[in-house]
């Protein structure tokens, strides 16, 4: 049986009779027992309640003596009335007295009824130590810009501004066609899914599967080719892993890209602004070198983390473990829904029941609870707190992915969303966090 959690109203103030058992995992026994008088006034309550709900006859909604209800309803309506209207009053009132810090749903068993005793199997919140964290050693080697990354850059741009002319020559890597194809099993059953009309591909840049685009070589506009190919055992639908199918595929029309010259004119027209290319492969080495500083940024902060965990000594309570499992379930379910796909069309391709999902996903919500506690354990031994200013100068980092147009509205949507904000001061005491631990690693 399972109760939730009340507010304690109109109780007596008298202590309660709590025995408490540890059980391991972070986890605690109490077994309640109530007093004759306080049974006493929750079978009044629980009369005046059925006397609400039920129609007896000579009196009016809530006003029947406790024999009459007791009459019209019997001793054991009132006695299930009365542990409903107990059991959650109690239990808050002896958590309270006791002081403990829970985290789950209480797991209740009634031991008897008369007089009420029950057993209540609570997770808290574990003790957690992080064992010397301030030995931790972070190395990174740094990335550097180069030259050619620079001209990578460009080259893409010059690509996304190619202009494309219709060719009477054999396809080749780099030109774009149109195509039709469809595809057949070894008995020569179409395949669903196989099947596209005029499909457009840049052969070399992997839209399609490789070998598929391999086979697009040397064709000709009009020209019909006939290939079988086997799909690797990596490919994401299950029902296509190293399965052989053989395509046919026409080439309905074919092309070559005709890259503008990388000019000051070609400058402007890509940035909408009078500078030279100079100047441009400046902005785009100092673009390059930011994104560089951040991803190495993280892959210590990754690295950090990982360690932290290493460190961690904690006794994860399972019904923890069993809620962040839900969670990520219900985040998973959600990411499915934004596809077009049902929960119950992923576990039918998978090949898995929900117990099975719920399985694969335990390792990662351990990880998960045990980061959470780590962090909140560091907070607290390095006593990091985050004040208005460090706020403030999160969310202008956050509002900094939005375009410039849109920067104010989001920042003053967060400024009005309690929860928005609480995520705001967690980034910015992750991030002191981390700029003191990795300060200390590379001394």
């Amino acid at each position: 049986m399972e109760i939730g959690y009340t507010r304690v109203k109109n109780l007596p103030i008298s202590p309660m009779k709590v025995t408490k058992e540890s059980i391991g995992k972070s986890q605690i026994k109490l077994r309640i027992e109530l007093e004759p008088e306080e049974i006493a006034d929750y079978r009044q309550k629980a009369a005046k309640r059925l006397s609400e709900q039920v129609k007896i006859p000579g009196f009016r909604p809530g006003t029947a003596p406790y024999d009459v209800v007791k009459l019209n309803v019997g001793e054991a309506s009132i006695t299930r009335q009365m542990i409903d209207l107990a059991l959650p009053e109690t239990y808050s009132k002896a958590i309270m007295q006791e002081k403990l810090p829970v985290v789950s749903r209480p797991d209740v068993n009634i031991v008897t009824e008369e007089p009420l005793v029950y057993e209540a199997t609570v997770a808290l919140l574990p003790e957690v130590k992080v064992k010397n964290y301030k030995e931790i050693k972070v190395e990174v080697k740094p990335t550097e810009v180069e030259e050619k990354d620079v001209t990578n850059v460009l080259e893409n741009l010059q690509k996304h501004y190619a202009t494309y002319a219709s060719i009477d020559r054999p396809a080749k890597k780099g030109d774009r066609v149109e195509i039709d194809f469809s595809g057949t099993d070894s008995s020569g059953v179409p395949l669903e899914g196989t099947v596209s009309k005029n499909h457009p591909v840049v052969i070399g840049e992997n839209s399609l599967l490789p070998d598929f685009e391999k086979n697009l070589e040397g064709m000709k506009v009009g020209e019909t080719k006939t290939f079988t190919m086997t799909f690797p055992s990596d490919y994401h639908a299950e029902n296509f892993k190293n399965k052989e199918v053989t395509f046919e595929t026409t080439v309905k029309r074919a092309e070559e890209a005709q890259l503008p010259e990388i000019n000051d004119e070609f400058v402007e027209r890509v940035t909408g602004e009078k500078k030279t290319l100079e100047e441009l492969k400046k902005e785009i080495m100092k673009n390059l070198k930011t994104q560089r500083d951040n991803e190495d940024r993280m892959r210590k902060e990754d690295k950090l983390l990982e360690q932290i965990l290493e460190r961690t000594d904690v006794e994860l309570p399972p019904q923890l473990i069993e809620e962040e499992v839900d969670y990520i379930l219900e985040d998973m379910k959600a990411d499915l829904q934004e596809k077009g796909i049902t929960f119950e069309q992923y576990m039918k391709a998978t090949k898995k029941t929900q117990e099975d999902i719920q399985k694969d996903y335990q390792q990662e919500a351990e990880k998960r609870i045990k980061i959470r506690l780590a962090l909140q354990f560091l907070f607290t031994e390095e006593n990091i707190t985050a004040d208005d200013a460090d706020m403030e100068e999160e969310l202008n980092e956050i509002v900094m992915s939005y375009p410039e147009g849109e920067r104010e509205k989001v920042k003053s949507e967060h400024k009005k969303n309690t929860q928005m904000m609480l995520r705001v001061k967690n980034r910015a005491m992750l991030r002191k966090l981390f700029d003191g631990l990795l300060r200390e690693s590379t001394k």
